[in-house]
């Protein structure tokens, strides 16, 4: 390996491991230690944490283009107090997706308007999530 700055021979390493989530944090960690922000062995962490967030950010991007829904809707992004009918606990809940495993069948009725497709999207977000290839 080449002689260089620290960042120089990290960059390489990275690029060599094949880790870009890393690598785009590279600067910013090394900015944090020599500001005495951030310990070495946090630094350590942060590396491969960045890089653990790349991937399953990508992860959730070709699951989501693989379950061709519609709209992407979440259930952090649901307005629960346009609908103060509806339980929050009991949505969230439903997001756990234990009633896939029972094999049991939810059913969201109600008029026009009241985020019953908001919801359905939500929970197979969820869903999608949870599918590993």
């Amino acid at each position: 390996m080449k002689a260089g700055s620290r960042r120089e021979r990290i960059a390489v390493q990275l690029v060599d491991l094949k880790m870009p989530g890393a690598l785009e944090a590279l600067d910013e960690v090394l900015q944090g230690v020599d500001s005495g922000e951030i310990a070495g062995g946090e630094a350590i962490e942060r590396l491969p944490g960045a890089q653990i967030a790349l991937r399953h950010r990508r992860r959730l991007q070709t699951v989501m283009r693989s379950s061709r829904l519609l709209a992407v809707k979440t259930l952090e992004a649901f307005d629960f107090s346009f609908q103060p009918s509806l339980d929050k606990n009991r949505i969230l809940a439903l997001a756990e997706l234990n009633f896939i495993e029972r094999g049991e069948v939810v059913h969201l009725p109600g008029p026009p308007g009241t985020g019953k497709s908001h919801l359905a999207v939500a929970l197979g977000v969820e869903a999608v999530k949870s599918v590993y290839f």
